[in-house]
């Protein structure tokens, strides 16, 4: 091995493991953004879990990106009710209800505690056409990719400050977990965020 490739190698290994940590970084900060004070205490688990929906396989099963949402809305639930969230493109299940039947038959939750909401086509839709599931002094918790999940509850705040105000953390962030996933959600993020604030840009969701 030459002199410039000893070099060469370690370098971009350190790159790469300074990438990861910093993908994991993210994701853990953002699992803890957008909480209201004290609701990370002991015994705040909530009532109604509200699962962020995404595009199924073109075959209508379940892709990539909704077993882990649906993963992260099984694992925080315990009893609370679910509702999967997500509209249906032509000739496909609706996004809620992909995510809904992958929870039931393959994670075991009890359908009695799944609702589906099927017009919502992004996540301030997701939010908006969700919130009239949580009854009055219900805690809300959100289910998605911490960094996606962080944006929802910012939306959260806009559309409903008085529910903002009950949310609890999802069990979202796991060290390690789905690490490629997490790193296609940094991209999408963080560029939907620079495009929304490009000079000129339409926006057409808040």
């Amino acid at each position: 091995m030459s002199r410039g490739a000893r070099v060469a190698v370690p370098g971009a290994l350190t790159g790469a493991l300074v990438v990861w940590l910093g993908v994991e970084a993210v994701h853990a900060v953002a699992a803890r953004r957008g909480l209201p004070a004290g609701a990370r205490r002991a015994g705040h688990d909530p009532d109604v879990v509200v699962v962020l929906g995404c595009p199924p396989r073109p075959d209508g099963s379940a892709g990539a990106m909704q077993r882990w949402r649906t993963l992260i809305a099984v694992r925080t639930s315990g009893r609370a009710l679910l509702v999967f969230s997500g509209f249906a493109r032509e000739g496909l299940p609706s996004e809620a209800a992909v995510m809904a039947a992958h929870a039931v038959d393959v994670l075991g939750c009890d359908p009695r505690r799944v609702r589906c909401e099927e017009s919502a086509r992004s996540t301030w839709q997701n939010v908006e056409f969700t919130v009239g599931q949580v009854a009055p002094g219900q805690r809300l918790a959100i289910a998605s990719s911490p960094v996606h999940a962080w944006r929802a509850r910012r939306y959260l705040a806009r559309q409903r400050p008085d529910l903002a105000a009950r949310l609890v953390p999802a069990a979202d962030y796991r060290f390690g977990e789905r690490w490629g996933l997490k790193a296609l959600t940094v991209l999408y993020d963080g560029g939907r965020s620079l495009t929304l604030r490009w000079p000129g840009h339409r926006r057409r969701a808040p």
